[in-house]
């Protein structure tokens, strides 16, 4: 398990990735869909494996979400969703395309 996989105690549950977030001493629980993995971080199916590299590829975006959202209220998990990366997403396509 990664450095980040670790200290967010990241597990894979069935299609998506389960972790924590310690903000000002509360616990806070997200999800990550697979799909948000794949599209964008990279992973190349929904096998906890690549998930969890997915997981680690995204930190700096994914911790970005997370405190975004610190500030909306929860009773439960918070889901993140593919639509919580797509700025990133688009410069990633941009990226590929100026490559060609």
């Amino acid at each position: 398990m990664t450095k980040f996989a670790k200290a967010t105690e990241a597990k894979y549950h069935e299609g998506y990735i389960r972790f924590n977030w310690k903000h000002e001493g509360e616990d806070r629980s997200f999800e990550i869909s697979d799909e948000a993995l794949i599209q964008a971080f990279g992973a190349r199916d929904a096998t906890a494996t690549e998930l969890l590299e997915a997981f680690e590829r995204g930190r700096e975006q994914i911790s970005l979400a997370v405190e975004q959202s610190l500030n909306t209220p929860t009773d439960g998990v918070t889901e993140l969703g593919s639509g919580d990366f797509a700025q990133d997403n688009a410069r990633h396509q941009g990226d590929s395309y100026e490559k060609m």
